[in-house]
């Protein structure tokens, strides 16, 4: 590798493009950059950011890993000692001096979310699971709707969604309401946000956002803490330890300049019955700071389409991770794995580790789907390494693998002493850690006071007599803190899990144990409570499985407002049950064929609103109508994602040729081009017109040639539109249409 990385990486770049024989203009055009990203980029003027080199190596044909590890070399871990004396220096870009309080809250800013804990990165010592953000932080993909989508315009029924990384995706917006599944990476988004920010290391297409002070608000916590904190407050509200040397009027002055970028983390943590009065909260401070900048997460199903766009958001969702991403995640997970590695001979096997799960994740459908998120990717990473290459193959199964592996830790393996003086079973952790996950969803919480937990274990330990013998409650409560790998504690007071999925698992094999069927029926029609229901369903056993789907069904049908979800909800856990007696499963069934398939775009679009679960529903074209089959299209292209990818494969196979629904083509855009045009376009190519719309969708057409009608939706120059039709003195003919916006 050449001295100077940087160096390297711009030399490697520009060799890429003269192999392709490619301009400045026809690169820039292929990537969707700006002219100075590219330039900086290909002369080492400045370090590009992770989007900008996986778009140029696509557009170049290369792998892009090989960048990305120049990149990582030209970018060293960012260290305090070496970071913060020159945070006033780069501050040139701010809109105007700082205080001396601002400079230490953003340093503070820049050290509190500059790392991440990392499921199962090193399972004998818990305090090592942190990863640098800089090297674990992943640009996933965005989605975007059309503004005009919910407007009523003649195209309101044929939604199209424009996917982009995510600093492209951010760019030249000012409020976005981020949506995405648990796990799919959106508090890491926003994490990274806030520490870019503070240091003022945003990449070029972010460059409006520069400049600005970062504050980080996670709903869990202030949701738990009463009334939303007004801005003098929003420091001291989420434990700030600044927050008592905060200058007054500062929050106010700074919001008030534009200054502010407001991260809002979490709406679906708040109670259902609470979120219209978040709503209103956020909507206080956008009418008093209409300049700020401000990012609201929440999971897909916890508020409408359009629920903030009154208030002129751009509602973007997080996709699922693809093949590539999922490979640059489980390298650098294994790469910051090696480097927490004391011999040679455990780097050299999590190196043939990391080749073979790479090797597996490409082979095994069922496993990359399961791999589609970072925490699920994390997860597999652990379990693979833990197994010693050995994976379990469904989601349930993973859990309680992972459960297993991060509860018992391999301590005695790897001769760990006790340091709280307390030693755990596994059933004995899970029964404690079940108390807690229960109450925090018994009460709509996904965070608890330290007090609290600490009564729930004192209440456990009477009946738990080995465990009382070991020590008290506090001291027990320390040791599942800090030898778990599942609780963490954000502040001195405050207590919560890794992540929403570890609590939804165990509080719904609690409920079961409980008996408590009338509290999980009574509250599924929740989105905060799909999750564990569907968790109940495979906790319980037989008839207990088959009771509630049956209590499920009969609440579906005494309920208009609630039956359709209610209906599916139980459709959707049937794949979760191990056993279901027949006449259960019928009445399941029954109900859900009234709903699948979906038989307009309005039910595609609600089933799609269900998220990737409502695939595993869809029928095959087999005996369906062509308005049907146009409608499953349509649900599985909208989800979006390599399961739906798969399904459409799978469906377009057993489909009539002399059919091609219009969503064959409009889909188009929502996954990987080449493949898609070569594998599910080209039986249906002299049926359909291709809706080109991206450089990507305009260079797979060679896959769908010999075209005859094409429509373009960009502006193209007049060579890129001719490039893949056929010459006017061959005997095909073909029209197309430009629609520029």
């Amino acid at each position: 590798m050449d001295e100077d990385p940087l160096a390297e990486l711009a030399s490697r770049l520009r060799t890429l493009r003269a192999q392709r024989g490619l301009q400045m203009g026809g690169l820039q055009q292929r990537t969707g950059l700006g002219r100075t990203t590219v330039s900086q980029a290909l002369n080492g003027q400045a370090l590009p950011s992770e989007a900008t080199l996986v778009a140029l190596a696509k557009a170049l044909g290369t792998d892009v890993e090989p960048l990305l590890v120049l990149r990582n070399a030209a970018s060293p871990v960012p260290q305090a000692s070496r970071n913060y004396p020159q945070l006033v220096a780069r501050r040139a870009t701010r809109l105007k001096p700082q205080s001396s309080f601002e400079e230490r809250y953003l340093r503070y800013v820049a050290e509190r979310h500059s790392q991440l804990t990392v499921v199962g990165l090193d399972l004998s010592r818990p305090e090592r699971a942190r990863w640098p953000l800089d090297a674990a932080y992943l640009s996933l993909e965005l989605a975007e709707r059309p503004e005009d989508w919910l407007t009523g315009n003649e195209e309101a029924n044929r939604p199209s969604v424009v996917v982009k990384r995510a600093e492209h995706a951010l760019a030249n917006c000012r409020r976005v309401l981020l949506r995405g599944l648990a796990g799919s990476g959106k508090t890491t988004l926003l994490q990274w946000l806030a520490a870019a920010t503070a240091r003022d290391e945003l990449p070029e297409e972010l460059a409006d956002w520069r400049g600005r002070v970062p504050f980080v608000l996670p709903l869990r916590t202030l949701v738990r803490r009463g009334p939303l904190p007004e801005p003098h407050v929003f420091l001291s509200a989420v434990g700030t330890p600044l927050a008592a040397s905060q200058p007054e009027g500062w929050a106010d002055a700074v919001l008030d300049r534009g200054e502010a970028l407001v991260l809002v983390d979490g709406i679906d943590e708040v109670p259902q019955e609470h979120r219209g009065g978040t709503r209103e909260w956020l909507e206080q401070l956008l009418a008093a700071y209409k300049d700020a900048h401000f990012v609201v997460t929440t999971r897909p199903s916890a508020v409408p389409e359009g629920w903030l766009a009154s208030s002129h958001f751009t509602e973007l969702s997080v996709r699922p991770m693809s093949g590539a991403d999922t490979g640059v995640f489980v390298h650098r997970w294994h790469t910051a794995a090696r480097h927490g590695s004391t011999t040679e001979t455990e780097r050299a096997q999590l190196h043939d580790l990391e080749t073979a799960l790479q090797v597996t994740v490409r082979a095994q459908r069922d496993l990359a789907q399961l791999s589609s998120t970072p925490l699920m990717c994390a997860l597999i990473c652990a379990l693979h390494r833990d197994r010693r290459g050995h994976l379990p193959h469904s989601r349930m199964e993973l859990y309680e693998a992972a459960l297993s592996m991060l509860l018992v830790r391999r301590d005695l393996e790897r001769s760990i002493d006790d340091p709280e003086g307390i030693q755990l079973t596994e059933h004995q952790s899970v029964q404690l850690l079940q108390r807690l996950a229960y109450w925090l969803i018994r009460n709509r919480q996904t965070e608890m006071e330290r007090a609290t937990a600490l009564a729930l274990i004192g209440d456990a330990l009477p009946a738990m007599q080995a465990v009382a013998e070991q020590g008290t409650g506090d001291q027990v409560l320390t040791h599942l803190v800090g030898r778990s790998g599942l609780l963490r504690q954000p502040t001195a007071d405050t207590i919560d899990f890794v992540h929403r999925t570890f609590q939804d698992y165990l509080g719904a094999k609690a409920a079961i144990e409980a008996h408590d069927f009338p509290l999980l029926v009574n509250n599924a029609h929740d989105d905060q409570w799909e999750d564990v229901v569907r968790m109940a369903v495979a906790h319980a056993r037989p008839t207990e499985s088959a009771d509630l789907l049956r209590r499920l069904i009969e609440r579906g049908d005494a309920e208009t407002e609630h039956g359709s979800r209610l209906h599916l909800l139980a459709a959707a856990s049937l794949q979760y049950a191990t056993e279901i007696d027949p006449p259960v499963r019928k009445l399941v069934e029954q109900r859900a064929r009234v709903l699948i398939p979906p038989r307009s775009p309005e039910e595609a679009t609600g089933l799609a609103a269900l998220g990737p679960g409502i695939l595993d529903l869809l029928p095959g074209p087999d005996d369906l109508e062509y308005d049907e089959v146009s409608a499953v299209i349509q649900t599985a292209a909208t989800v979006g994602g390599d399961h739906a990818y798969a399904f459409l494969s799978k469906f377009t196979q057993s489909l009539n040729s002399e059919s091609a629904p219009y969503w064959l083509a409009e889909g188009w855009d929502k996954f990987d081009p080449i493949p898609y045009a070569r594998e599910i376009l080209h039986p249906f190519k002299d049926r359909l017109i291709p809706v080109v719309k991206t450089n990507d969708q305009r260079n797979a057409l060679q896959a769908l040639k010999p075209i005859i009608d094409i429509n373009f939706q960009e502006a193209f120059t007049d060579e890129e539109t001719i490039e893949h039709l056929p010459p006017p003195s061959t005997p095909k003919h073909y029209e197309y249409t430009m629609e520029n916006y």
